[in-house]
């Protein structure tokens, strides 16, 4: 019983961030936010500028197309896994 009573306490306690944040630190955190991504932004910039664009837009619609056929083979195979399953049951 003490255990139940202890939960229950633990349950009351417990907050969020959220019911805790105030504005001015909602603020702090999406500027750091904002900060690092400017950060991820910069350094990819650099990257291509060295080294070229990853991907054309070309290369990079033809690599979707791809990767749906692929999926939708995977999709296909894992349906039929599950009915050869049904199919030795009976």
């Amino acid at each position: 019983m003490p255990n139940l009573c202890f939960n229950t306490l633990m349950m009351n306690d417990s907050i969020t961030i959220e019911e805790t944040i105030t504005p001015d630190i909602a603020a702090e955190i999406e500027h750091r936010e904002w900060e690092r991504g400017n950060e991820q932004r910069e350094r990819w910039e650099a990257i291509e500028a060295i080294h070229g664009p990853l991907l054309t837009k070309t290369e990079l619609d033809a690599y979707h197309k791809d990767m749906a056929e692929i999926m939708a083979e995977r999709d296909a195979a894992f349906e039929n896994a599950f009915k050869c399953d049904d199919e030795d049951d009976e």
